[in-house]
């Protein structure tokens, strides 16, 4: 897997080989075929296990928002868009993501498995802002729309400025974008008193 992930990352999928890869692993071809089944299937267990280590990496020393009725909802949006954009522009997440781009026009699918745990965080996402709107503490009548108006004021902004990853964002002006993401997302669907 490493081998793989790091051809990939290299040359991208369609200019790596199984042979490459295999010769980068010090294994046969035909253990890969054996293990993986073909590059594609290699490819998408790279997409995996890259996913599964930079969301963890990301979440590490970042508690969850807790859905409580106490709970101050612009510090938890805060902390969430951190943790999101963290994991967002995690360098092996951005080569991936430069990866899953060139491939999408021959095969789309690769696109869905990598926005798969996405799908999983949105639901997540929505749930909690159900559980708010349910307390009074939003009014949100699409909580699948506002999940992703959120998500498109904070994280895909930075993705926007950072050109998909590719340059580096101050740690202020990261800080900034969420500062308004979650100000403006307040302020469409907090309740006000």
């Amino acid at each position: 897997m490493d081998a793989a992930r790091r051809v990939f990352f290299s040359n991208g999928f369609v200019e790596t080989s199984v042979d490459t890869i295999a010769a980068e692993a010090g294994v046969s071809k035909q253990t890969i075929y054996n293990h993986f089944g073909d590059k594609r299937a290699l490819f998408l267990a790279v997409i995996t296990a890259v996913q599964e280590q930079s969301t963890a990496a990301a979440a590490q020393g970042s508690a969850a928002p807790e859905a409580a009725e106490d709970e101050d909802i612009e510090t938890g949006l805060r902390q969430l868009a951190r943790v999101m954009i963290k994991a967002a522009l995690v360098p092996d997440i951005v080569a991936l993501r430069r990866i899953v781009i060139a491939e999408r026009a021959r095969d789309p699918e690769l696109l869905a498995a990598f926005a798969k745990p996405r799908s999983a965080f949105d639901q997540v996402f929505v749930e909690g802002i159900q559980e708010r709107v349910r307390i009074g503490l939003l009014d949100v009548d699409d909580p699948a729309l506002a999940a992703r108006q959120f998500l498109t004021l904070t994280v895909q902004e930075c993705l926007m400025r950072s050109e998909l990853g590719t340059r580096q964002l101050a740690p202020e002006e990261i800080e900034q974008i969420v500062n308004d993401g979650v100000q403006l997302w307040l302020r469409a669907y907090r309740v006000r008193d």
